[in-house]
């Protein structure tokens, strides 16, 4: 019963995010030349879209899914120490609280549409002898075809968008956010690894070690932290491997995203209706926000910890075979970790340059439209 609930939960949510996709694609096909509602309509549009795309191909590859997030709860547990423990759960209280904010910005969207709909149908004239409304006003703006107005039919559309917009902004949200959590637990276990070297550079001191006289506790905390260090490079790898064609797909139409809701901010909102896109705005900068910020992260942590073996350990007095060790380790930490894909090799605070570049690049080729 538990695995046919799970399939229908997934069913309930590709039908309720495609009863919002499918119908805009239909109002831009109908609306095509209008370009006030073709970039309303558009910037939703691809952000619903990349919704379905993350879910589609996240049930493609469950198993891969699955394995990353065995692998990430076996990391957590590596350490009992709260002193170094607590690295780890700075991060995940980061996470939390970013992922309570992101969602709450999706959900203050949800609300800022309906509110401007109902204002503006309420505005509306309504014609009674036919029992169809003159002018009516969804929270989103699709095309159902023109029955849609009629009594009844209407509150069910509205009613049903409502439903659909909460899932939708509950899975943006939740899908967003699992991948940034993701990356700042492995820049916790980075963190963790750096703590791990300089206890042990404490514990050794400045003591000149002979091979007969290591202690064998320090030979095992130098190999369980060279270990997790080639265990989390290898992390970064898979879930690189996972994370790919999402973080392609996010921030090839993240520009286009932009450029739309900028523009009907600038030029094709007025009065109410300003409110809601300056709203739908923010939350795409928060988005993008919440992909790169995790991603600066890891590569600087990943950096410090051939730091952290550099300065905090004398590799120098250490025994040939673990001086070899530590230097391969310092070598390979120069090499950064990070988050990559075909078009953005490392995704970092940068990458935001080139996605604003991007929006404003279409931005001025939908002046031009215009001004034609």
């Amino acid at each position: 019963m538990k695995k046919y609930f799970v399939y229908f939960r997934v069913l309930f949510a590709l039908t309720a995010v495609t009863s919002i996709f499918v119908p805009e694609i239909l109002a831009i096909i109908m609306n095509w030349g209008d370009l006030a509602v073709l970039t309303g309509v558009g910037c939703v549009s691809t952000t619903v879209g990349q919704l379905l795309f993350k879910m589609i191909y996240l049930l493609a590859r469950r198993e891969k899914s699955s394995k990353l997030y065995d692998q990430i709860r076996k990391c957590w547990d590596t350490s009992n120490d709260p002193s170094v423990r607590k690295y780890c759960k700075d991060f995940a209280g980061q996470a939390r609280m970013f992922t309570i904010g992101f969602y709450l910005s999706c959900f203050g969207n949800v609300i800022t549409f309906t509110i401007t709909a109902v204002i503006i149908s309420t505005r509306e004239s309504r014609s009674k002898d036919n029992g169809t409304y003159a002018n009516y006003h969804l929270p989103f703006e699709v095309w159902y075809g023109s029955k849609v107005m009629h009594s009844l039919i209407f509150e069910t559309a509205f009613i049903c968008q409502i439903v659909a917009s909460i899932i939708c902004a509950t899975g943006i949200s939740g899908l967003d956010s699992t991948m940034m959590t993701l990356i700042l637990h492995i820049c916790g276990q980075f963190k963790l690894i750096q703590a791990w070297f300089r206890n042990i550079g404490r514990n050794i001191g400045q003591n000149v070690i002979k091979d007969n006289a290591f202690p064998g506790k320090l030979k095992r905390d130098i190999q369980k932290s060279i270990e997790h260090h080639r265990r989390m490079i290898i992390v970064v790898n898979e879930a690189n491997n996972l994370l790919s064609p999402i973080i392609f797909m996010q921030f090839f139409t993240s520009g286009l995203e932009i450029c739309l809701s900028g523009y009907a901010v600038t030029y094709g909102a007025t009065g109410i209706d300003l409110i809601k896109f300056i709203s739908y705005l923010s939350s795409m900068m928060v988005q993008l926000w919440i992909w790169c910020w995790p991603a600066e992260l890891l590569i600087q942590e990943s950096m410090k910890v051939a730091d952290s073996v550099y300065f905090n350990i004398p590799w120098y007095n250490l025994p040939t075979s673990y001086r070899r060790d530590l230097c391969l380790v310092i070598n390979r930490a120069q090499e950064y970790s990070c988050v990559s894909t075909a078009i953005f090799k490392d995704l970092s605070m940068r990458t935001l340059t080139n996605v604003f570049n991007t929006a404003a690049s279409y931005f001025t080729l939908l002046q031009q439209m215009q001004s034609k």
